[in-house]
């Protein structure tokens, strides 16, 4: 029912909310800030040309098919924004009809529905889908602008997905559309997206495959807190072309060119466009028990010049159940386009068009288990250097390259899957610097942990728990969070052909903590749905 309980599960990721369903929210990766993950849907890079984030809390659960976490920078491949790693997201595709309807606490109710079309060589799905969340008060006594009231959401969302494949060749496309209202203590925000994604997949040989891809995104977000508005409009086009050519003996050399286009305009204020144009190439090849891969790319930005970023990793395999690998890789953060420009709040918190990326450099060891029967196991040490982190500094507290950053981490996890039972445990160790003060980045715990366990029964209903424990966080103004546990259900009965009841329960110790200083999470909720498939 929420996406963003599913991501908090995950090792190496932290999220926080700052209120209920639609609130402003975080992602960080390996400790990294929220504007260092690269988010993709269906291939597109997703990120606010104003901002550099993505608004996550926007993002409607029911159009999501798959997600996939790439842990640690990928600059190599991707080019900006990286340095945390990547996270993928692909939408629905599955032709087949289905509907689910959804109420429970905080007076939420939701609905949605899909159908499509499967032919011989070409399949297409629509997905739509409307939620609506009566909430609870964002902020308590302590925060910044408390009100008492109820702070509500609303999200109506459409998606189409398709392919259509002749011989060797397949054209894929999508379109993702959402309108979101949230409202928070004495203001409301408006958020619209549109994501347009089209793949050409053809081949020169059997030895030789390319990509052709285009992509689309337009960014809306308009705030209105009283005692000041927001208005941010983004757009970016993309085009993109990859090869993959296979050269014997267990090699393989990929490598391509990419292009992308971006506006960013605030209340009229200012209204900027840039360019970044990109050649990447990478090698992989399996030689015994070795298996190397080599990458680089190097970025021509229209406004902050040319970056080059390259990724090495070696694995080996010790034994037929236990892998060792290592991996070392750069990336960097363009500044966006208010951190350039923005004419900012009195002649303060203004953008300065000299500044330069944030880069980073990351080192990896991990150590990888596998049997058959008792299940896989894996463990990750990192390290990452950030150089020239973008700051509002100075008597007018203008952006400047000020800062520095260590992070450095473990994550363990564990999985099992026997019969109709599965296991997943993790576990995540790390301490995140600020060089120039010794304190830890905010609202990030050094240590959490989530363990989750479900059974399927033949008929295909489901039951499963699932528990989650962080520590605690640092946050403005010298405050440490609490740490904090939470522990929910989740059950599925199929009662009738085609027809199931489905059931979850968050929060079930009905856990009193702050996501964020000032800020209030959800107690004890529940949520049931009737879903209908054929």
């Amino acid at each position: 029912e929420d996406l963003l309980e599913l991501l908090r599960l995950q090792p190496g990721v932290d999220i926080v909310r700052t209120g209920g369903a639609g609130a402003q929210t975080s992602v960080f990766l390996r400790g990294s800030n929220s504007n260092h993950v690269l988010v993709l849907i269906d291939g597109v890079r997703v990120s606010s040309a104003n901002t550099g984030a993505y608004v996550w809390e926007q993002l409607p659960i029911n159009q999501i098919e798959r997600i996939e976490i790439v842990r640690g920078p990928r600059g190599s491949l991707y080019g900006s924004d990286s340095i945390g790693g990547v996270i993928q997201v692909f939408t629905r595709s599955d032709p087949a009809p289905y509907a689910r309807v959804t109420g429970g606490s905080y007076g939420t109710a939701a609905v949605e529905a899909g159908l499509g079309y499967e032919g011989e060589n070409s399949r297409i799905s629509v997905n739509a889908g409307y939620r609506d969340v009566d909430g609870f008060s964002a902020q308590n006594p302590s925060g910044f602008s408390y009100d008492p009231d109820d702070d509500g959401y609303r999200n109506v969302n459409l998606g189409v997905k398709g392919a259509t494949d002749w011989g060797q060749n397949r054209l894929r496309y999508s379109v993702l559309a959402f309108d979101s209202e949230s409202e928070f203590d004495q203001g409301v925000s408006d958020s619209r997206q549109v994501i347009g994604s089209l793949e050409y997949q053809g081949a020169f040989s059997a030895d030789w495959d390319y990509q052709v891809t285009g992509g689309f995104i337009r960014d809306e977000l308009f705030s209105d807190f009283g005692y000041f508005t927001t208005d941010f409009d983004s757009r970016r086009w993309e085009l993109g072309w990859q090869n993959q050519l296979q050269t014997g003996q267990g090699g393989s050399l990929s490598f391509g060119v990419d292009y992308y286009r971006e506006t960013g305009a605030s209340d009229s204020s200012w209204d900027r466009t840039r360019h970044n144009a990109a050649a990447f190439a990478s090698f992989d090849r399996r030689f015994d028990r070795f298996h190397l891969q080599l990458g680089g790319r190097y970025d021509d930005n229209s406004r902050f010049g040319g970056k080059f970023t390259g990724q090495m990793a070696l694995g080996y395999a010790l034994t037929d159940r236990w892998d060792l690998l290592g991996s070392y890789g750069t990336a960097f953060r363009g500044p966006n386009l208010s951190e350039q420009y923005s004419p900012g709040f009195g002649g303060l918190f203004a953008g300065n068009p000299d500044l330069d990326p944030e880069s980073s450099a990351s080192g990896e060891l991990g150590l990888r288990w596998t049997h058959p029967d008792a299940g896989r196991f894996s463990a990750y040490l990192y390290r990452t250097d950030i150089e020239d982190l973008i700051a509002f500094n100075g008597p007018n507290f203008q952006a400047i390259n000020i800062d520095e950053a260590r992070l450095e981490g473990l994550e363990l996890a564990y999985s099992l899957a026997r019969g109709a039972w599965a296991l997943n445990a993790n576990a995540t160790f790390q301490d995140t610097e600020d060089r120039a003060t010794g304190d830890s980045l905010l609202r990030r715990p050094d240590e959490k942990a989530s363990v989750s366990l479900d059974y399927h029964f033949a008929n295909g209903s489901w039951a499963g728990l699932e528990g989650f424990w962080s520590g605690e966080r640092l946050d403005f103004g010298g405050v440490t969070l609490d740490s904090y546990a939470l522990l929910n259900l989740r059950a599925g009965w199929v009662f009738a052909d085609r027809w199931q009841l489905e059931l979850r329960g968050e929060n079930l110790a009905d856990e009193d903590y702050e996501p964020a200083f000032g800020f209030n999470s959800a107690g004890r909720s529940f949520f049931v749905s009737v879903a209908w498939r054929p």
